[in-house]
């Protein structure tokens, strides 16, 4: 839900701010904004469609096969997946999720998942392509804005 409203939101903002503020003379904001757009939204989903680094199992059979198992000082088992997990791996349970997660980082409510290994350099882009878009809005509307009320200053001073 709360992704959704992410989404929506800023999709609002982008045709709000790029397509009714901004003139045909500014085509390179116009392209700036929707390169930024396109950016925030590919990594929002591959954010939240990725693995995160949750252990598949075929992997540890595979790779139990090749290991010696005896050496129990090699492995270790998460008490609540009930998973073995080779020590040189760093890996947390999530409460919320249920599973356990390769460097796990956080659980993020925006994407509704964990925030791993194999997600995590995407979700940096995702949080800072969405802050320079929003930076870009603010920056257009009040620049709109002040532009707006300096042709009016303007228009009343040549009456």
């Amino acid at each position: 839900m709360l992704s959704i409203c992410l989404i929506s939101t800023t999709t609002l903002a982008f045709i709000g701010v790029c397509l009714a503020f901004i003139g045909d003379n500014y085509l390179l904001i116009k392209i700036a904004f929707v390169l930024n757009y396109f950016i925030f939204i590919t990594s929002y989903l591959y954010t939240a469609l990725i693995n995160p680094g949750i252990p598949k199992r075929s992997h540890y059979i595979g790779y139990l096969k090749n290991k010696n198992l005896g050496d129990k000082n090699n492995w270790k088992k998460c008490s609540k997946c009930n998973i073995l997990i080779p020590k040189n791996f760093k890996v947390i349970h999530c409460n919320i999720c249920e599973v356990c997660i390769r460097e796990h980082d956080h659980h993020c409510p925006w994407t509704g998942k964990c925030i791993g290994k194999f997600n995590l350099f995407s979700f940096y882009i995702f949080v800072n392509s969405l802050m320079c878009y929003i930076i870009m809005i603010f920056v257009t509307f009040y620049g709109y804005m002040f532009y707006k009320g300096f042709n009016k200053i303007n228009y009343k001073h040549k009456k």
